[in-house]
Parts: structure tokens; sequence; C-alpha cells
């Protein structure tokens, strides 16, 4: 047993669990979060993609000895932020939106990815801000900000096939532009 603090949805909490207890576990027995039921072949298990310090992670895959001091932000807290706004004002003016199956995991990638561009671009400020007003400058500046190696390796998590590669890019640069315009990144 091990004593864990960690913050979910910007509220902290001490808890003692099993060290090697997953946190999908965590999140549902002991924190009361409502996780959904996914089916595997003949298997019934709950499992969710949540954000764990700006990475998206697999809730079934990470121990509980790995969470002491994490931030956890899960997809119901996400969709009361104005970041997911934006993701999904980028879905409805792009009429392009990941299927019923994956949209919750889709969505947090993108986030994911998002927030790693915000702290790259915190990293590089950019000497010439008026590139911000300039639509081409503003498409390639927001590719520059965006690992596609990363993304890649991201978006693989979620099994769902129902986009491809280049509607998930699609999504993600038209997302950020859309956060570079409205100054929130």
């Amino acid at each position: 047993m091990i004593k864990l603090s960690l913050k979910l949805n910007k509220t902290a909490f001490e808890l003692i669990v099993e060290e090697m207890k997953p946190l999908s576990q965590i999140l549902y027995e002991d924190l009361q979060v409502d996780i959904p039921i996914r089916k595997c072949e003949n298997n019934i298990y709950r499992n969710s993609l949540a954000i764990l310090d700006n990475e998206p992670v697999l809730s079934s895959l990470i121990p509980a000895f790995k969470l002491q001091g994490k931030t956890i932000t899960t997809f119901n807290a996400f969709m009361q932020t104005a970041h997911y706004r934006n993701i999904r004002r980028t879905y409805d003016s792009l009429n392009i939106e990941p299927c019923p199956n994956c949209y919750q995991t889709t969505t947090l990638i993108i986030e994911s990815l998002l927030l790693k561009a915000k702290t790259k671009r915190l990293d590089n400020k950019m000497d010439d801000f008026s590139k911000k007003f300039l639509t081409k400058a503003l498409e390639e500046d927001s590719k520059k900000q965006i690992d596609f190696n990363s993304a890649e390796k991201e978006f693989s998590i979620n099994p769902c096939n129902c986009l491809t590669s280049q509607e998930l890019y699609t999504i993600l640069l038209k997302a950020l532009e859309d956060r570079i315009k409205r100054r929130v990144l």
C-alpha cells in the first residue's frame, strides 16, 4: 500500500491504494469517476484515456506508484473548458468528427498535442508578432508548433480508423490556428 497525493480535475486528493492498482480502477473505485465500459472480444473492462501531466494515457496501463504528485484530467472535466469548446468548434467548422466510439479518446489526444504546441510556442517565442495576423504565416507557424512524429504516436493510441491521418492533422492544425488567433496559445 502507498499513500498517494494527486490532482484530479483541479481537485487535490490523498489516497491509500495498492501500488500496482491501475489508474482506471482508482478513478472508478476510489474517486467515483464514471468510466465507460469497453468490450474487446469476450472481455468487458473499464478503460479510458486521461491526460496525465499533459500526456494522453490509457488509464488501465498506469499503476498507482506512477501517479504521485501528478495532475489528471478526465474527459468529463475537459468538456467544461474553453479548450474543449475550441476543438468542438473545429469539428463543426470542418464538418469532420470522430465516431462516438473514439470521440473522447481522439479529442483528448488532440488536446494533449495542443498543450505540447503551447509549451513549444512559449519556449520559442516569435520575434515577429505580426505573423499571427497573416494567414499564410499563421499556417506555417502552426505547422512548426506540431511535432508530427509525436502526433502520429499519440494518435496510434486510438485503434479506431474512423478518421484518416489527413483528417486528424487537419483538425489539429485548424484548432491550433484558432487558438493562436484567439490568443489562448
